[in-house]
């Protein structure tokens, strides 16, 4: 007879699961490039709203709504194409010039009531 005990075998499989990926993705806000950018465009924004102020008065709010419009729109668009922190400044201070030049709120309520006043 044999003296050594059955062996037994145990095998064990491990599989590796993907982790489960988040449906948005919020990489692209990076609060500390986004304050950063902000600190450095708060003069040249200064000087684009005093810009946007002079268009204003002298052509009207449409014209400097669509000025304004148009450079905040190229510099989204060169900030989606590259975010590059030039960009992100690009993007603060045509924002932060609207802000500060033009009247945001009774545009908006013009947009919404049809402009009749």
């Amino acid at each position: 007879m044999n003296d050594t005990p059955d062996e037994t075998h145990v095998h064990v499989h491990f599989t590796q699961d993907e982790p489960e990926k988040s449906r948005w993705d919020w990489s692209w806000i990076q609060p500390g490039k986004n304050l950063g950018a902000l600190a450095c465009a708060w003069i040249p924004s200064n000087i684009w709203a005093a810009t946007l102020h002079d268009v204003d008065r002298e052509q009207g709010p449409e014209a400097a709504w669509v000025m304004g419009g148009f450079i905040l729109t190229v510099a989204v668009i060169r900030l989606v194409q590259n975010h590059r922190f030039f960009n992100r400044f690009l993007v603060w201070a045509a924002a932060l010039g609207m802000v500060l030049a033009l009247p945001v709120f009774r545009t908006v309520v013009d947009v919404m009531t049809g402009g009749g006043r």
